[in-house]
């Protein structure tokens, strides 16, 4: 219970109503559904200006908040739902279920930076007034149908002003994946980069009943875990530091989605690899090479290594990386097996490539062998 005040002190949010789960906008959710396309298209800067108002009145980041009692339900419907499974080494869209508990459960990830750019996180951004007015004016432009500007569409609309936010792996994409990698009951799972819990989520509801090990050496974010973990009631072990320096063994699995080396600062510690490398190669040299041959030195006979990996952008550079992952891997002695697309939602124009008159648009997980 300490950490679930903790948390909500972070958040600076009270729990008035005794709520499982709530937004803290339930005393304003008469008046937010008042304002549909009709009335916005009349007046756009009036009613702009209206919701503006309401939400700056309550001026809370407008996320789903939760209980004890609402967490421990929330993971038990987990538990019982089935994820979508990968089909031809495709997997699907729709794995959402559980973004909302790691959102709240974890309030460093709405503070990172997108590319180190500051004050561009999902919280500086609803406390920006021009950002925010510009969210609300995306609901209007973007949506149809009704309530148009509740917290959970705010919230959405936020993360398409600048289009730029911090990532986590969802949930259930993790468990798809990890038991169609490892169909090993009790089968020991090694996270290199546990990040904000998505994979640990997500292994951890699975029928599998697997040991989950992880590594994060982000100090907020290894809290965090270990609050989760203790409603996860699972076999878990996380450990504050470095997949250069950790040494796994007997693992069945390895799975993961490795930190940039300069495209999303999570804090400022000495071990990040924002921090640490400041080229491409010195990020390969200092913490690729060596958690790809900690990672082959620990992996049973039959194990599996796998990556979620990509190409990207930023202002400046275009960054080629998994060809060079993938050879690398070759040179610590893996073989690549295969790609698995893990299809993402695009918007209109967007796209790796289109397929019968559709935009598609994946993310790899690379998947070694030894």
């Amino acid at each position: 219970m300490e950490g679930l005040v903790k948390l909500y002190e972070m958040w600076e949010i009270t729990n008035k109503n005794n709520l499982l789960e709530f937004t803290g906008y339930e005393d304003v959710f008469e008046d937010l559904k008042l304002f549909t396309n009709e009335r916005y298209n009349k007046d756009p800067e009036k009613v702009t200006e209206e919701i503006f108002n309401i939400y700056r009145s309550i001026n809370i980041v407008p996320i789903t908040y939760f209980s004890q009692k609402g967490i421990e339900n929330k993971i038990r419907e987990l538990r019982l739902s089935i994820p979508n499974r990968i089909k031809d080494n495709i997997l699907g869209l729709g794995n959402n279920k559980g973004q909302d508990l790691i959102r709240f459960l974890f309030p460093n990830m709405m503070t990172a930076e997108p590319k180190g750019r500051g004050s561009n996180s999902l919280k500086d951004r609803f406390y920006n007034n021009t950002k925010l007015k510009r969210a609300i004016k995306i609901c209007f432009e973007h949506r149809t149908g009704n309530n148009l500007v509740k917290p959970t569409a705010i919230r959405r609309a936020l993360e398409l002003v600048t289009g730029e936010n911090i990532q986590n792996f969802k949930a259930f994409n993790a468990r798809s994946i990890v038991e169609e990698l490892c169909p090993i009951f009790n089968g020991k799972v090694y996270d290199y980069s546990a990040g904000y819990g998505g994979r640990m989520l997500g292994t951890c509801i699975s029928r599998m009943q697997y040991e989950y090990i992880c590594v994060e050496p982000n100090t907020e974010t290894v809290k965090y875990l270990k609050h989760l973990s203790n409603f996860l009631r699972s076999n878990i072990e996380i450990n504050c530091t470095v997949s250069e320096e950790y040494k796994p063994q007997n693992i069945d699995l390895a799975f993961s989605s490795p930190p940039y080396f300069n495209l999303e600062k999570y804090c400022d510690e000495s071990t990040q690899c924002m921090v640490k490398y400041n080229t491409l190669d010195e990020w390969f040299e200092g913490y690729v090479e060596p958690t790809m041959q900690n990672i082959y030195n620990g992996l049973n006979t039959d194990g599996v290594f796998a990556t979620n990996i990509a190409n990207y952008k930023t202002p400046k550079e275009e960054f080629k990386i998994v060809d060079r992952w993938i050879a690398t891997a070759k040179k610590i002695g893996f073989n690549y097996n295969k790609l698995i697309k893990m299809l993402l939602i695009t918007r209109p124009g967007v796209g790796n490539f289109r397929k019968e008159g559709k935009t598609e648009k994946y993310e790899g997980i690379y998947v070694f062998t030894k």
